[in-house]
């Protein structure tokens, strides 16, 4: 190699060429990479300079993550809130429709008492009961008048005695019924309880 000897115009197109393939290999670098300053020694100042606007446009695209993220959480928010409106003009016709419905009892009575010592605990009251004897009579026996009260002694009923009357007669008006009348008798003619003394013949 060290043999060969170039002349000037040689030299000058073989410069010119490896330049060429400098450039080409620049290019093509630029086209792969989308950028015109791919090291700090193409050109210092753009180069940091398109690194501080690639980090700020890296936090920019890291805000507007988080601006969607916010949008999403009030867009749930907004639909929760909705339902929950939903929900409320439900309550609100139900509400509507009890009121109009016609209850199934009737006004109270106007009735009212007052009772001494009660209170809000306690309704009873102070006034106190104890057994005691009727102060008037409440039942009274047959005692013509009406004003002779009854008592444990009292019988509330007819008083007990033998009944009298008119003993029964046979069947011919004029025996009276007792244990001795005989009604059937076995010869069909001794029988005393019927008329004339006549009874079924067999």
């Amino acid at each position: 190699m060290s043999g060969i000897v170039l002349s000037a115009s040689v030299r000058q197109n073989l410069l010119s060429l490896q330049s060429t393939a400098d450039l080409l290999a620049t290019t093509q670098n630029r086209l792969s990479t989308g950028k015109s300053v791919n090291s700090a020694l193409d050109n210092p100042t753009n180069f940091f300079t398109a690194q501080s606007l690639d980090n700020r446009a890296s936090d920019i695209n890291n805000l507007l993550d988080s601006i969607a993220n916010g949008v999403q959480v009030l867009q749930a928010a907004n639909t929760g809130l909705t339902s929950l409106q939903k929900l409320i003009d439900s309550a609100k016709s139900i509400a509507n429709q009890a009121l109009q419905t016609t209850v199934g009892y009737s006004t109270k009575s106007n009735v009212s008492t007052t009772i001494a010592g009660a209170t809000a605990a306690d309704l009873r009251g102070t006034t106190s009961f104890a057994s005691a004897t009727a102060s008037s009579n409440v039942l009274y026996n047959g005692t013509a008048g009406g004003t002779t009260a009854a008592n444990g002694t009292t019988t509330l009923g007819a008083t007990i005695g033998s009944f009298t009357g008119t003993a029964g007669t046979a069947g011919d008006g004029t025996t009276a019924l007792t244990g001795a009348i005989t009604l059937i008798a076995t010869n069909g003619t001794t029988a005393t309880g019927l008329a004339s003394n006549a009874q079924p013949a067999d």
